[in-house]
């Protein structure tokens, strides 16, 4: 099947856009691939659209310490790239050319920048292409480029080498005898022979024959010839190479040196497409899937933890109304609960009642908590429901924190106590704290509303005496003397309803009921309250659960995303 570069094109750019723009939604671990895999696909793109004038760009290849620089220096006979015993020293790459106009715009796909005579020798810049115009005869025919090192012990250099090599039209491979054998470069070599990409090899500060002849026996193995081995000795080396191996035969091969022809460049088009798919769809789809897949099941976790009611109980705080409305309450006093309490107390007071009578004689005071214990305890502080609140929901917090820390796509991130990335997605516990500060305020006006109003059970009795002189007084008399109520019930009931009988109006069961009636009061509104509480608190949490859902989801491309980047690479031409 023919190469046809357009449809290529088309669907690879189709491709591009699908991967970038999942890239915001791509995960720590898939993402650098997907990167690196956008700046391949740029390379390839630029050698598919590469236009055979125009001179060659020629990388200058190899590891640290092996003299690349100096090596470029060499072939063009003055100080173009800066040099150093030290080791990693280029940083970035530097393109040296006779018309600054000839490095196509945007090559490497970085900021290109022109250097100055003055700022000689460069040494490079990390993210950038520095360009040195040299007036030389081989620049009219290429542009050379020196790179950072591939095995240094920094990987943005190592970065800025691999992405010089997939843009070069041509590249000059150079080894020592202490590295020809580096695994780094192996990569290179294989590289270099799928892609039909023009190759020379350089062994640099040579000292012997033996060690040329093994790097030309390893050469040969990934299918190239001996005609494209050079070799530059050591300075101060007895040995010398032959002349059509030595510097100057370097210097003429780097000369002629052209694209590939037509068909060769075809094939390694061909080759380049295919590797590119190939990592697409293992190296980015495949793990992207996969994080879809643990999103989806950590979404699922999180909606199963729906938080339980936080069991927040405001009785405390209503208990005293309910105390204070039933000693208010007519029928209370008159009732039945009254009697038992004054029982219950009545040990107690035998008990106190010398030291009582001790404290009256000596000092002529008697201590209210003295006749009634239960009035002092009766002050306890209610519990903090604001803290209880805020600490339920980081509870709450901590169960969704142990969730995702626990994953694959988070553990990395999240070590040695560093912030998650979720951070943003989590409420304020404070929220939580506010849920208690709203009700019980709603619940504090309530109570002060009812705290002086007369309960109801009083109000029934007063509307009922209002017709007999002096009725409303009545009602107080009972405070000091609660069964007084019952003789002016006999006298008021026989006098307006003839002989109904005392029992029916003021018996013991209608005391009760009405008293119970009053409690049911305060209770009701305690329920009321404790339910509001525990319906906020578990929006509140519910709330939670979905923000970090939603931000998982945006953790990994839709699964429609995904089925859609899949058909695209099936379809896509090879």
């Amino acid at each position: 099947m023919d190469f046809r570069a357009d449809k290529v094109e088309a669907s690879f750019t189709r491709l591009d856009g699908l991967v970038g723009g999942m890239l915001p939604q791509i995960g720590a671990t898939a993402r650098p691939a997907a990167q690196r895999w956008r700046a391949d696909l740029a390379a390839m793109l630029f050698h598919l659209r590469r236009r055979p004038d125009g001179p060659l760009l020629v990388a200058v290849i190899g590891g640290t310490g092996t003299g690349k620089s100096t090596l470029v220096n060499r072939i063009l006979g003055t100080t173009v790239s800066a040099t150093s015993y030290r080791r990693t020293f280029t940083s970035g790459a530097v393109a040296v050319t006779a018309d600054p106009q000839s490095v196509p715009p945007q090559w490497l796909g970085v900021e290109h920048a022109t250097v100055s005579t003055s700022e000689l020798p460069a040494r490079g810049r990390t993210g950038a292409l520095l360009i040195v115009q040299l007036e030389h005869e081989l620049l009219g025919h290429l542009t050379l480029i020196d790179t950072p090192d591939l095995d240094g012990d920094q990987p943005a250099h190592h970065a800025e080498a691999d992405r010089v090599f997939r843009w070069a039209d041509a590249v000059v491979l150079l080894v020592t005898p202490e590295k020809y054998q580096m695994t780094e470069l192996l990569p290179y070599y294989r590289l270099a022979e799928r892609y039909r990409l023009p190759a020379l090899f350089v062994m640099n500060k040579c000292e012997q024959q033996a060690v040329v002849d093994d790097y030309a026996k390893l050469l040969r193995g990934s299918g190239f010839g001996e005609d494209q081995i050079f070799v530059v000795p050591r300075n101060d080396a007895g040995y010398e190479p032959p002349p059509e191996k030595n510097l100057d035969a370097l210097r003429s091969a780097v000369g002629k040196l052209s694209l590939a022809a037509p068909q060769a460049r075809a094939e390694g088009l061909r080759t380049r497409t295919e590797d590119l798919l190939g990592r697409l769809t293992d190296q980015i789809l495949a793990p992207l899937r996969d994080d879809r897949a643990e999103v989806d099941r950590l979404t699922g976790l999180l909606r199963g933890m729906e938080t339980p009611a936080p069991g927040v109980d405001v009785n405390p705080l209503t208990q005293q109304l309910q105390r204070r409305m039933q000693q208010r309450s007519v029928l209370y006093l008159m009732g039945p609960q009254r009697v038992l309490d004054r029982i219950r107390q009545a040990p107690t007071l035998l008990v106190r009642l010398p030291r009582v009578a001790w404290d009256y004689v000596m000092r002529g005071e008697i201590s209210p908590a003295a006749l009634n214990p239960s009035a002092a305890n009766s002050k306890a502080e209610a519990p903090d429901f604001r803290s209880v609140l805020m600490d339920q929901f980081t509870v709450v917090q901590s169960r969704l924190d142990d969730v995702l820390r626990g994953s694959r796509l988070f553990r990395s991130s999240t070590e040695n106590g560093s912030p998650a990335p979720y951070g943003p997605a989590m409420i304020d516990p404070a929220d939580a704290g506010r849920i208690a500060d709203e009700q019980l305020a709603e619940l504090r006006t309530w109570l002060e509303k009812r705290w002086n109003a007369t309960p109801r059970d009083t109000r029934m009795l007063e509307s009922l005496l209002k017709y007999l002189p002096g009725g409303k007084q009545i009602t107080k008399w009972t405070e000091a003397a609660p069964y007084l109520l019952v003789l002016v019930l006999a006298a008021a009931t026989h006098h307006l309803f003839g002989g109904l009988d005392l029992a029916v109006l003021g018996g013991w069961s209608v005391a009760t009921w009405l008293s119970e009636r009053l409690s049911n009061e305060v209770a009701a509104r305690t329920r009321q309250t404790n339910q509001q509480i525990t319906d906020r608190f578990t929006r509140l949490a519910h709330d939670q659960i979905e923000r970090l859902c939603r931000w998982l989801n945006d953790q990994a491309p839709s699964a429609q995303a995904l089925d859609q980047l899949e058909r695209e690479i099936a379809s896509a031409p090879r």
